[in-house]
């Protein structure tokens, strides 16, 4: 548990940046938001009149009223000044929540379009629960403290107008329901660092019960077979009880800076309350003033409490704006707020594939000496490359490397001779489409998974299902296409989720198919029906990972890599010739599929 951590260890995030996003926010919606400042100005301000048309009520009561409007008049403004206010609210309301829902949406929308779509590789900056609440929490926090705008302004407008009718009737009065603020300002940026401190405390228990339950829920079969219910309910409760520690510390805290600031208004109202009984006595008072004072006073008393809320949301958002933008690495300062979202430059397929040169690629592993050094190899248009070696000789981080989903450290990447500068930009549909041997699905119908957003094109689909083997399956399926597939695919089989993830790759239509052991779970005649067709026309050109013997027979070239570089390379018939490492990887997987080691379909 780190709530013992001294709070002044943490840096005090940048006074400006959730002012300036906050600001980015407001832009983003002008109209929304100007609807939204004036609704609560006008709110807020409306007691001013009601306070007048009081003092004046009671004025005429007490016989100190000058001419002017009479009693039922003045009641009836009175009555209108506490009604009117509601029809006010309303509209007011109506226009923020609507503000507040496009600003939330906007975040999060910017947040994920640039972990997805920026250029270079991508890796999530911390665990699936923490972006959970980067997503959900942080956002949330920076719109809250914008909210604070909309409620302070309306009370500032109301203080400037309600202490300027005071000062006129007593300064000195109005000078002690003043004081409150300032107090309120002074004590909230004195506690700043520790409002920081158990707000990034909070934040960062409650990712870890979020990744934890998100974790458990993708492996509930593991658990069973460990029969490990019993610990990892354990391990749940734990975390809960760090963040409920977290929160409380949290929660309190602020909830107490929260009380000082309403008492500290309340305080100020005594005082007024005070001295205005005075100034009855020696009559410098009416009883209008009076009621005057007492109904502005009670009503401005909220303006320190907002003032502390205002700082403290500050504050809080700050933590969540530094999350948020460790998540936006290499973005600019202003795009967690941009308007739009800035596409990577995506080139116009203008060029088709005819030669593909890796020339002395290297990525390895940061601090290690793990991962691929000086690979070279060329893929020709329609022919199969097979990329073979034992578990950890780097097969997958040369297709990461390839693809521009892991950095290199060397090399270049010719696309036709030109150089391809952000592999990981370049090398997408529909040029290049890649299939994971365990891959991804949502928890959609199987037709959302393999469109993506795409156009349904009945004819480019039926193609892809053929390509992929699934056409058998998809009859024995209650729905069909619209079958949804569950989490993560489990609702379908090993082989399934492989040729599911190849049709969507084939619905891309791309000069470039690239499988990293794509067809590990199928069996053999399912895997040479799929290569049949695949290869078939003799126009794709492929780049696959396998362990499969009849990958490596229909291979126009296999290259066998051992401890991240190139061992041997060439032919089948060759590499059975000239490489021992390669025979003995041939016996390897020979002996393994005599024995059944295949996966079914």
């Amino acid at each position: 548990m780190t709530a013992a951590a001294d709070p002044a260890d943490d840096i005090a995030p940048g006074q400006g940046g959730a002012w300036r996003h906050g600001w980015g926010l407001a832009r983003a919606h002008p109209a929304l938001f100007s609807l939204s400042v004036l609704g609560f100005v006008v709110f807020y301000s409306l007691p001013l009149t009601s306070g007048l048309a009081i003092r004046a009520v009671f004025n005429t009561l007490s016989g100190h009223a000058p001419a002017g409007f009479g009693l039922w008049t003045l009641v009836g403004l009175v009555l209108a000044a506490q009604m009117l206010p509601q029809l006010i609210l309303l509209g007011a309301s109506a226009a923020w929540n609507a503000f507040a829902y496009a600003m939330e949406g906007m975040l999060r929308r910017n947040l994920l379009g640039f972990l997805v779509s920026a250029p270079g590789p991508r890796r999530l900056p911390a665990s699936v629960g923490d972006m959970v609440s980067r997503f959900r929490d942080d956002a949330q926090a920076v719109v809250w403290f914008v909210e604070a705008w909309i409620d302070l302004s309306g009370l500032i407008v109301f203080t400037i107008g309600a202490l300027a009718i005071m000062a006129s009737i007593n300064p000195v009065i109005a000078a002690v329901a003043a004081a409150p603020m300032v107090v309120i300002v002074l004590l909230t940026n004195h506690l700043a660092l520790r409002i920081h401190h158990y707000r990034r405390l909070n934040r960062e228990a409650t990712a870890r019960v979020t990744g934890f339950i998100g974790e458990t829920f993708g492996a509930v079969q593991a658990i069973q077979v460990a029969s490990a219910e019993s610990r990892m309910l354990g391990r749940l409760e734990s975390l809960n009880d760090a963040r409920r520690k977290a929160a409380m510390n949290d929660q309190i805290f602020n909830a107490m800076l929260d009380t000082v600031s309403s008492n500290m208004g309340r305080i100020g109202l005594g005082l007024v309350l005070l001295i205005s009984a005075s100034g009855l006595r020696q009559g410098d008072f009416t009883v209008g003033d009076f009621t005057l004072f007492v109904s502005y006073t009670g009503f401005a008393s909220v303006g320190p409490q907002w003032i502390g809320r205002l700082l403290a949301r500050r504050r809080t958002a700050a933590v969540s704006i530094d999350r948020m933008e460790a998540a936006l690495d290499g973005a600019s300062p202003y795009a967690l707020t941009a308007a739009q979202v800035t596409a990577p430059r995506r080139i116009e397929h203008d060029d088709p594939l005819e030669v593909l040169a890796v020339r002395g690629l290297t990525s390895l592993y940061p601090g290690t000496d793990r991962g691929i050094a000086d690979i070279s190899f060329t893929l020709r248009r329609g022919a199969l490359t097979v990329i073979a070696g034992e578990v950890g000789a780097g097969k997958t981080t040369l297709i990461k490397a390839l693809l521009g989903l892991t950095a290199t450290q060397a090399g270049e990447i010719l696309w036709n001779g030109r150089p391809v500068d952000d592999p990981a930009s370049f090398m997408i549909p529909p040029r290049c489409a890649y299939t994971a041997q365990a891959p991804r699905l949502f928890s959609e119908t199987l037709r959302e998974n393999l469109l993506m957003g795409r156009g349904d094109d009945q004819a480019a689909m039926a193609r892809a299902l053929s390509l992929a083997i699934l056409e058998e399956d998809l009859q024995d399926m209650d729905r069909g296409l619209d079958t949804v597939v569950g989490t993560r695919g489990v609702t379908l089989s090993g082989g399934q989720l492989q040729r599911a993830a190849a049709a969507r790759m084939f619905l891309c239509d791309p000069d470039l198919l690239i499988l990293d052991d794509a067809s590990s779970a199928l069996d053999v005649r399912t895997e040479q029906l799929f290569w049949t067709r695949l290869l078939g026309d003799g126009r794709r050109t492929c780049l696959a990972v396998s362990h499969r013997p009849e990958a490596y027979r229909r291979a126009d070239e296999i290259i066998l890599l051992s401890h991240g570089r190139i061992e041997a390379r060439g032919t089948l018939e060759i590499l059975l010739r000239d490489s021992p490492a390669f025979r003995q990887t041939w016996r390897d997987i020979t002996h393994a599929g005599a024995h059944g080691a295949s996966g079914p379909a």
